[in-house]
């Protein structure tokens, strides 16, 4: 389906910064759901589908979690070859388990790819 002219991609975008990739493409097949389910003849995704979409979603990643993740993203300079400079195993295995969370701004760029190519 195409996007309609009334859909503000960078205020979708700002509005789902924790949505994962994932959450967006969700986000996006709702949307055309919503969309199919006012009008079966629909032939775009209005603005009001997407916020209807995502009043409907909730994202699983927490404030917190991105914090985290900005962190170990601004620490993760101490690694280098495979050696790290972590002061304990505990501390590298958290550290670890943060990891997917760097892919949390790729998302917000998903949607703006995924709505482009429609």
């Amino acid at each position: 389906m195409k996007v309609g002219s009334d859909v503000n991609l960078r205020r979708i975008a700002e509005d789902t910064e924790p949505f994962t990739g994932a959450e967006l493409e969700g986000l996006c097949k709702e949307a055309g759901i919503v969309a199919v389910r006012e009008d079966i003849s629909a032939a775009g995704v209005c603005e009001r589908h997407f916020r209807i979409a995502k009043n409907s979603l909730n994202p699983t990643l927490t404030k917190g979690e991105i914090h985290r993740c900005s962190s170990f993203m601004k620490t993760s300079s101490s690694v280098s070859c495979g050696h790290s400079e972590w002061s304990s195993e505990e501390d590298m295995k958290k550290r670890s388990r943060l990891l997917p969370l760097s892919l949390v701004r790729v998302g917000i760029f998903s949607l703006v790819l995924l709505a482009a190519a429609k």
